[in-house]
C-alpha cells in the first residue's frame, strides 16, 4: 500500500482558495509519495510557476465547498491534490487528467503534517541536527527546512526595494570588501613573520583571531542579519574586550612598573631554584647522593641560572618596548592579555625548561642502558632491523664490561632520579599553567553567552529537533500530525554555535604521558 505524505502548512486555516505550489518526492523502494506544499497563490493563475522558479503547481485549495466555478476539464498534471477545509479538518481529493473526483483517505494510506513555515524559516540548526535521522521523517523535514529556506531568500529578493538594494548589495559590499582587504593585509604580513612568531602563544592567537574576523565578514556578505553562529562569536568578542580593558587599567594602575614585576618574578624564581639545588647538592631528605656527581649536576645548573638571570637583567631595556607593544595588543581583549601572560611564562621558566631536559636526557640515558644491559645478562638483545629482540651469545670480555657498566649506571641513578623528578614535577607546573591559559583562551572565544540566552528563552532560531504529536479528529480519516521545531539540549546547541576558525585544544593523551614520564621522554606543552 502506496503512503501518501502531505505537508501542509498551518497557515491555510486562514487563507482563501488558490492554487497551491511546492514540490513532489516519490520514493519507490518505500512506497512513500511526499508533498511539500509551500505556499498559495489566490485564484487560478497558472503563471505562479514561472514567478517562483524552483516550485511547482501541486494542487488547488478550497473551504468548506468546491466552487462550482472550478474546472476539472482542463488539463492538469497526473499528481494533482485537491485539497479542502471542512470545519478545522483537512479533506483530499486527486484529480487525474481531468477525471473525476475520487476520495483518496481509503485507497491510500494519507498522513497529513501540519507544519508551521515561520518557524522552520526561522530555525538555523535544522539542517545540521542529526537527532531525527533514523526516525521516518527524518529526511522529509530537512528536504522541507531545505526548500522553505531557499524559498524564503527568493521572496525576499523579490521585495526589496531599489533604495535597499542599493545600500545592502553595494554600500555593504563595498565596505565589507574594505574590512576584508585590510584584514587579508594583515593576515599576510603575520604570515611573513610566521617563521618567528609560531613559536609564540601571541603570535598564534593574533593569526587564529585574524582568520576570525574575515570568517565574521564574509559570513555576513549579503545578508541581513547576522547568524546565531556570527552572533554568538561577536558577543564573545565584546565580553572579552571589555573584561581585556578593565584587567588593564587594574595593571596600569598599579605603582610598580611592569617590567619591575616581570623583573622581580623572575629574582623569585631564581633565588628559589638556587636554594633548591644547595638542598638537593646537600642531603635531599635523608637520602645520601654520589657526592661527585651530584655536585657536578648541582654546579652545572647553576651555572645556567646564574646565566639566564643575568641575559633577564642586561635584556632589561628591551623588555620594556617589548612589554609596552605587549600591552597595546592587550586592549584587543583577555585572550591576548592570557597569550601575552603565556609567553611570559616561558621567558621566566626557559632555565626551568633547559635544566629540565638535562635531566631528562641523563635519565633517559641511564634507563635505557640499564635496560640494554639486563638484557645482556639473558643472553639476548633488540635487533632494530627487525624490531624484536633476539637471542644472542657474548663472550667474557663482553660479559665483564657489562657488567661493569651495569653496576655504574645502576649506583648513579639515584642522584639522576632525584635531579629528573624535581625538575619534571616543576615543568609539570608549567606546562599546567599554560595549558590552562590556552583553555581559557578557547573558552572566551566561544563564550556561549548568546546562544545560551537563546536557549532559555526557547528561541526558534535555535532549534535543532523536532516534535511530533498526534490531533485528534472530530471524523474518521487521514492520520493528522502536527510538527514543531523545538532546542535539543543545551552542549548540543552550544557545538552548534562553535566558530570555524577556532579549533579546540587538543587532548591531554595520559596514557602517552605516564610513559613519557617513567621513561624519561621530553613531554611537551598541551
Amino acid at each position: 500500500m502506496e503512503t501518501l505524505l502531505i505537508f501542509v502548512p498551518c497557515a491555510l486555516y486562514n487563507e482563501e482558495p488558490g492554487l497551491l505550489y511546492g514540490m513532489i518526492q516519490e520514493t519507490k523502494e518505500e512506497h512513500v509519495k511526499s508533498y511539500f506544499i509551500i505556499g498559495k497563490v489566490p485564484g487560478e493563475n497558472r503563471r505562479v510557476k514561472s514567478k517562483h522558479k524552483q516550485c511547482n503547481v501541486v494542487g488547488y485549495y478550497y473551504k468548506e465547498s468546491l466552487p462550482t466555478t472550478y474546472s476539472v476539464k482542463q488539463n492538469r498534471p497526473t499528481d494533482w491534490l485537491l485539497l479542502g477545509l471542512h470545519g478545522c479538518e483537512f479533506i483530499l481529493h486527486e484529480t487525474s487528467n481531468g477525471c473525476d473526483l475520487r476520495d483518496m483517505s481509503k485507497p491510500r494510506q494519507t498522513v497529513f503534517i501540519i507544519y508551521d513555515h515561520h518557524k522552520f524559516m526561522q530555525s538555523e540548526f535544522l539542517l545540521q541536527s542529526s537527532e531525527y535521522n533514523s526516525s521516518m521523517y527524518g529526511d522529509h523535514f530537512k528536504m522541507l527546512a531545505n526548500k522553505l529556506h531557499s524559498e524564503n531568500i527568493v521572496f525576499k529578493s523579490e521585495d526589496h526595494t531599489f533604495s535597499t538594494f542599493i545600500f545592502n548589495n553595494i554600500i555593504m559590499r563595498n565596505i565589507i570588501q574594505i574590512f576584508l582587504f585590510v584584514l587579508n593585509f594583515l593576515l599576510n604580513c603575520v604570515h611573513f613573520m610566521n617563521p618567528v612568531l609560531k613559536y609564540t602563544t601571541l603570535g598564534l592567537h593574533l593569526q587564529m583571531f585574524l582568520r576570525s574576523l574575515i570568517w565574521v565578514l564574509q559570513s555576513s556578505v549579503g545578508k541581513e542579519k547576522l547568524s546565531v553562529k556570527v552572533g554568538n562569536y561577536v558577543v564573545a568578542i565584546i565580553v572579552d574586550v571589555c573584561s581585556g580593558l578593565l584587567l588593564l587599567y587594574w595593571l596600569i594602575a598599579l605603582k610598580s612598573s611592569p617590567t619591575a614585576l616581570l623583573l622581580e618574578s623572575g629574582e623569585v624564581v631564581v633565588r628559589s631554584l638556587r636554594e633548591l639545588l644547595h638542598w638537593l647538592m646537600g642531603i635531599p631528605a635523608g637520602l645520601k647522593l654520589n657526592y661527585a656527581f651530584n655536585n657536578m649536576l648541582g654546579r652545572f645548573f647553576l651555572y645556567h641560572i646564574n646565566l639566564w638571570w643575568t641575559f633577564l637583567v642586561v635584556a632589561k631595556p628591551l623588555l620594556e618596548v617589548t612589554f609596552h607593544i605587549f600591552l597595546c595588543l592587550g586592549r584587543l581583549g583577555l585572550t591576548f592579555q592570557a597569550s601575552i601572560l603565556a609567553d611570559l611564562l616561558a621567558l621566566v621558566s626557559f632555565h626551568i625548561y633547559c635544566i629540565y631536559v638535562y635531566a631528562a636526557r641523563l635519565y633517559n640515558l641511564q634507563v635505557s642502558g640499564l635496560v640494554a644491559l639486563w638484557r645482556l645478562f639473558l643472553g639476548r638483545k633488540r635487533n632494530p632491523l627487525r624490531g624484536r629482540v633476539d637471542s644472542c651469545q657474548y663472550s667474557p670480555d663482553q660479559l665483564f664490561v657489562g657488567t661493569l657498566a651495569f653496576t655504574i649506571l645502576l649506583f648513579l641513578l639515584p642522584t639522576t632520579f632525584m635531579y629528573y623528578i624535581v625538575f619534571t614535577s616543576l615543568r609539570l607546573v608549567v606546562i599546567g599553567l599554560g595549558g590552562l591559559l590556552t583553555r581559557v583562551r578557547y573558552v572566551l572565544q566561544c563564550l556561549p553567552l548568546y546562544v545560551s540566552t537563546l536557549w532559555l528563552l526557547r528561541s526558534t532560531a535555535i532549534s535543532s529537533t523536532i516534535h511530533l504529536t498526534v490531533r485528534v479528529r472530530e471524523t474518521e480519516g487521514p492520520l493528522l500530525l502536527s510538527v514543531q521545531p523545538v532546542s535539543g539540549s543545551w552542549w548540543k546547541t552550544v557545538h552548534y554555535c562553535m566558530p570555524e576558525p577556532v579549533h579546540p585544544p587538543p587532548k591531554v593523551e595520559w596514557g602517552n604521558l605516564i610513559r613519557s614520564l617513567v621513561s624519561g621522554k621530553l613531554i611537551y606543552p598541551v
